[in-house]
């Protein structure tokens, strides 16, 4: 027995199963808005994220250049308390050098203001003359040595030359005596050095 379907019927199942494009578009149509949907959301995180990063760089530097300037504060304080302290040290030696000196000054005004023996008079004015070397030597003053000593151009100047059986080059006569301050030379000491004469040399052999 033969069994015919009908065209019809056969062609309204296909079109049951078998769901439109406009069906198709509207049931893919959700899946398409939620991703770009996620999407937005993600890029509003990650802006959210970078913008709290920024905002915490900028924290972190504001704080780094308040720091710096406390410290360029700190620092110009400490140079202008350092000048300060500097000056007041400088004007403090100054004054203890003053008042060491005040009693040359006395003795010095009495010896002037004497009248007596010409030796006494001498006498009284080398003592001044010492005591105001032992102020000056407490103070870092020391006389540099010359007389027989070896020529040092560090701390001595020679004006003169003259033949002699001493070694070369060795200091004769202190025409002006130099000073040390520690071990910095303050002023130079005038001298006359010797030339060497090997005639007066065996002269001197001689006698």
């Amino acid at each position: 027995m033969d069994y015919k379907v009908d065209e019809t019927t056969a062609q309204a199942s296909d079109q049951e199963q078998k769901p439109s494009a406009q069906e198709q578009d509207k049931a893919a149509e959700p899946i398409g808005k939620t991703t770009a949907v996620e999407q937005e959301d993600s890029a509003t995180e990650a802006i959210a994220t970078l913008q709290l990063k920024v905002d915490a760089l900028e924290g972190e530097k504001k704080e780094q250049l308040q720091s710096f300037l406390r410290l360029r504060a700190d620092f110009d304080n400490y140079k202008r308390r350092t000048r300060q302290e500097l000056l007041q040290a400088a004007d403090q030696g100054k004054e203890d050098l003053l008042a060491k000196l005040l009693p040359v000054l006395d003795n010095l005004e009495l010896a002037l203001g004497t009248t007596g023996e010409p030796e006494k008079w001498r006498s009284g004015v080398e003592m001044i003359f010492r005591q105001f070397l032992e102020v000056l030597a407490q103070a870092g003053l020391k006389p540099i040595p010359a007389v027989g000593e070896a020529f040092d151009p560090n701390i001595h100047e020679a004006l003169m030359r003259e033949p002699s059986a001493e070694p070369e080059n060795t200091v004769l006569e202190e025409l002006k005596k130099g000073y040390l301050f520690g071990e910095k030379t303050l002023r130079p000491s005038m001298v006359k050095v010797a030339a060497f004469d090997p005639d007066l040399a065996g002269e001197k052999g001689k006698e």
